[in-house]
């Protein structure tokens, strides 16, 4: 009887996790005559938990992840070189969390005050 009762307790410890993600090093378009300068690391996490259905990666979840990175150094235009891991963790019962995890450095653009290159000889 006691070692029904500890294989019962015991699942509900038991977990299983995946990870994956994805890096983007190209990740904003800046003008050709602006001057980026970076501003510092940013990490940001959000966590959801579900029964019986599993959690979608939206693309709004991505937007708020960026907008939270953003607000997190003032004056950041764009975060940019950032990776995004998503971790779905299955515990018993049906229950799914995902933990979504965005690390980028944040950076200023300020555009129309970097000199171009001289006008080309070709004419």
């Amino acid at each position: 009887m006691r070692l029904i009762f500890v294989a019962f307790v015991s699942s509900f410890l038991l977990a299983c996790s995946v990870t994956s993600g994805s890096f983007t090093p190209a990740t904003n378009f800046t003008y050709p005559n602006s001057v980026v300068t970076p501003l510092g690391h940013v990490h940001v996490t959000a966590k959801e938990g579900t029964f019986l259905i599993t959690p979608t990666l939206t693309k709004d979840k991505i937007l708020k992840l960026l907008n939270d990175a953003l607000g997190q150094r003032q004056g950041a235009d764009m975060i940019v070189n950032y990776s995004v891991n998503t971790t779905y963790t299955i515990y018993p019962f049906f229950y799914t969390t995902q933990e979504l995890n965005l690390d980028g450095t944040a950076v200023k653009m300020d555009v129309g005050n970097k000199e171009l290159l001289e006008k080309s000889a070709y004419k």
